[in-house]
């Protein structure tokens, strides 16, 4: 009987040991010959793993299986060969959460102002409505024409505990056609008005800083061309995308997922940086995925981190990040993945006050943008992470924890008061551990364990134990 031919592999173990090391292993007919060799070599006893391998120099990793393991003696005889060594994760608390996982329409209260998503064409006609009534208005009674403008006043926004989201209410401001104090806004939003058509006729995009260099004389600043996009927005009581008016995007997404850009096929398997969120939000469409959830990421560089590392290929998943405070484009396109998935969405951000008020905008909306929030919020996303009681569960050095300032402890009371943190008893909680310990921290914290220990340690065991708020 002829022996069983041996082959150099080098085992990377970033989740149960933190050790690399190169060892002979015996051609083995089963995955779990493979394991037990794994286990004999690591000094590991009961640990449950899976198995990544593949070439050293390709960088490229597929889970280890019955089918293709014929490939892996295979791929020896092309160069050093690596098998990762991971923890293999219970799922179940993520499947509990995506049963709850709804495409119902949330009843919102009557009062408030909501806004649709409309074709070009639709945009189009209530612009033409609205100028003629606004035309007939001043043939009748020039000294009381007026648009009448929801208005975006903090008195008319506000937290609904239903919906769970920032919504804006019914008030409206009266912009008169023949008042000194708002004339010259009327002459702004009329232009605007004007631009906006040309823009929706030709069926193209434009940016809000195109429009403002569109009449520079008419609008001054920018400030000025932007507010009077939303208010032409809650006036028409359509979505900006509907408009046909875009803002840059900075959101990147990559992972289980592929859909339809302007006609070409996106896979965001592929390359290692991301892919670009398009702020042309309506040419995105037919999304495709097995991922089982969302990790939202408020850094770009923890982003970069889990992308290099393929942690979406590890536990199935999709990446996304707007590099700190959210993007209307990242919003929209978390919100349209959302409800054609029907996935769950878990955040990571730094344990500090900014971090949950990041979270804030994703989950409940913004202020600003609260006539939009039905649009852009997602209130059933969780806080994976980094948690501020996570600093003492996982052990995080005290050299890598930072003092809070005056500003921080200020804007952890802000929050206190906030009623969707009052809604959420454990979000409050988190914040409290933040305000009696004084100390955050950001997510690379994690690195001063291992290089590896986000993806190796801390994140699988968060979504194992279902470890989230």
């Amino acid at each position: 009987m002829s022996e069983k031919k041996q082959h150099t592999i080098v085992l990377e173990d970033y989740s149960f040991t933190n050790k690399v090391i190169k060892v002979k292993m015996e051609e083995k007919d089963t995955i779990q010959g493979v394991i037990g060799l794994i286990k004999t070599a690591l000094g590991l006893k009961s640990e449950k793993m899976k198995i990544f391998y593949g070439l050293k120099k390709a960088k490229s990793f597929e889970a280890l299986t019955k089918k293709n393991l014929s490939k892996l003696w295979e791929m020896t005889d092309q160069g050093d060969v690596v098998l990762q060594i991971r923890r293999n994760i219970n799922l179940a608390g993520l499947k509990k959460i995506r049963e709850d996982v709804s495409d119902s329409d949330v009843d919102l209260p009557v009062s408030i102002l909501k806004v649709d998503n409309v074709s070009a064409e639709e945009t189009r006609s209530r612009l033409n409505r609205v100028a003629l009534e606004f035309l007939d208005e001043i043939a009748e009674d020039p000294r009381n024409a007026a648009f009448r403008i929801p208005s975006r006043s903090s008195e008319n926004v506000g937290y609904d505990n239903n919906s769970r989201m920032v919504l804006l209410g019914s008030n409206v401001v009266d912009r008169q056609f023949r008042h000194l104090s708002s004339v010259q806004s009327v002459v702004q939003l009329t232009g605007l008005m004007r631009y906006v058509t040309e823009i929706l006729s030709t069926e193209k995009h434009a940016t809000k800083r195109h429009l403002f260099y569109r009449d520079v004389n008419l609008f001054g600043n920018q400030r000025v061309s932007d507010g009077l996009i939303e208010d032409l927005g809650a006036l028409l009581r359509v979505s900006r995308n509907s408009l046909n008016v875009i803002a840059t995007a900075k959101g990147k997404v990559i992972g289980r997922l592929s859909f339809t850009e302007g006609g070409d096929r996106i896979d965001c398997t592929k390359g290692l940086g991301g892919h670009a969120i398009t702020p042309m939000l309506d040419q995105v469409e037919n999304f495709d995925s097995d991922a089982e959830f969302m990790l939202v990421i408020e850094k770009d560089a923890v982003f970069q981190d889990l992308a290099e590392d393929k942690f979406f290929n590890y536990i199935p998943c999709i990446l996304i990040t707007a590099s700190g405070q959210p993007d209307m484009a990242t919003r929209l396109f978390i919100k349209k993945m959302y409800q054609d998935l029907k996935i769950p969405i878990l955040g990571f951000l730094d344990a500090d006050p900014y971090g949950l008020d990041i979270l804030r905008v994703y989950s409940i909306g913004s202020k600003a943008l609260s006539f939009e929030s039905v649009e852009l919020a997602v209130p059933d996303i969780r806080w994976l992470g980094l948690l501020p009681s996570d600093i003492e569960e996982y052990q995080i050095p005290k050299s890598v924890l930072i003092k809070m300032t005056d500003n921080d402890m200020k804007r952890a009371d802000d929050l206190l008061k906030e009623d969707f943190v009052k809604s959420r008893p454990e979000w409050e909680k988190q914040i409290l551990i933040m305000k009696n310990t004084k100390q955050k921290a950001e997510i690379q914290a994690l690195a001063s364990k291992n290089w590896r220990y986000m993806t190796g340690t801390y994140l699988p065991t968060k979504i194992d134990s279902a470890d989230w708020v």
